[in-house]
């Protein structure tokens, strides 16, 4: 009897560890050159942020097929030399990079901000002579930034430096948002209820993931003349992701929408789409098989569209493309313009 209630307790532990271990992960941290994870560069961010791409730079410029890319495109080496007399080495010393709206999704030039995360020298970032204000490096809550274009006297472009590991490069107003968060002087990111919702959503771990606030109106002023079309209106976010595993691109959106009857009116116009645009590439393979891996499935929270290609895969539908501009420009008539 004595063995058989150990047994019982042991299997409620088992359970509860279970039930407990999956939200347990590692917490989002200020993020720190080497040890960052993706979900770290959301503390940076505002918790406004209405939009938002992580990029995990050091896996996807270390790729293969991202290298042999490099190797092909030598106009590229012209950047890389004026990159590496910043003292910055491309494969080894850039972590991660977040592009983000902070602010309203409307205004995205306002609140454009870019997040570097990554091993650095100040110094060498520093314009010869930007040692001292007069000679335009400025301070916001203690915290250096240069000016690095300025329009009608207002900064367009600022470079702020965080710390020894995160650099932001915005307009002078968004980066002094993000100032703000880094130092908690306002709330990130991922001290907002609705935020940390989706951000359980989002594979953090991939090579790239983001989120998008949809703004009601652009929608509905895109749409209105297509009442067909009118449950796409109802979109209020979408997330992503991409990663590559196995000689594979994996790539998958979800959708959130108002309502659950709407997640399933946009299911129909997209498996409505699929099956036009697979028979219409009824005569490209290349194309059929890519709108044949196309997955779109349904949940009470979103709708999921996720689709797998193999390397192969996609450089046979580069070919196409390539074949298919080439055979257009010929087509053209002899000395006619081809802009």
């Amino acid at each position: 009897m004595k063995n058989k209630r150990v047994a019982i307790y042991f299997c409620l532990l088992l359970s509860l560890m279970a039930w407990l271990l999956p939200g347990c992960g590692p917490q989002a941290r200020k993020p720190v050159a080497g040890a960052a994870l993706g979900q770290d560069m959301l503390t940076l961010l505002p918790a406004e942020a209405s939009a938002l791409v992580v990029l995990d730079w050091a896996r996807f410029i270390n790729l293969k097929p991202i290298q042999a890319k490099l190797e092909q495109q030598k106009e590229l080496e012209a950047y890389k030399k004026k990159i590496e007399a910043f003292g910055l080495d491309l494969k080894k010393d850039i972590y991660f990079l977040a592009i983000a709206v902070a602010g309203d999704i409307n205004k995205p030039a306002e609140g454009l901000v870019a997040l570097v995360n990554l091993k650095y020298q100040k110094d060498k970032l520093i314009p010869p002579g930007s040692q001292d204000q007069k000679s335009g490096l400025e301070t916001y809550n203690g915290i250096s930034y240069i000016p690095l274009i300025e329009v009608d006297g207002r900064s367009i472009i600022c470079l702020a430096f965080l710390d020894s590991s995160n650099l932001a490069i915005g307009s002078e107003a968004a980066i002094k948002k993000v100032i703000d968060v880094y130092q908690e002087k306002a709330p990130n990111f991922l001290s907002n209820k609705n935020s940390r919702s989706i951000v359980k959503d989002l594979n953090t771990r991939a090579v790239s993931f983001g989120w998008l606030t949809v703004p009601a109106e652009l929608l509905q002023s895109k749409l209105n003349q297509n009442p067909s079309l009118a449950p796409l209106t109802r979109i209020s976010s979408i997330s992503s992701f991409s990663d590559y595993k196995n000689s594979a691109y994996l790539n998958e959106i979800k959708i959130y929408a108002e309502e659950k009857d709407n997640l399933k009116a946009i299911a129909d116009i997209l498996n409505g789409f699929k099956s036009l645009g697979l028979g219409l590439g009824s005569q490209t393979p290349e194309l059929l098989e890519a709108l044949q891996g196309v997955e779109i499935t349904s949940t009470e929270k979103y709708l999921k569209v996720f689709i797998s290609l193999k390397e192969e895969h996609i450089e046979a539908i580069n070919r196409l493309i390539k074949e298919k501009a080439r055979d257009s420009k010929e087509s053209l008539p002899a000395g006619k313009d081809q802009s």
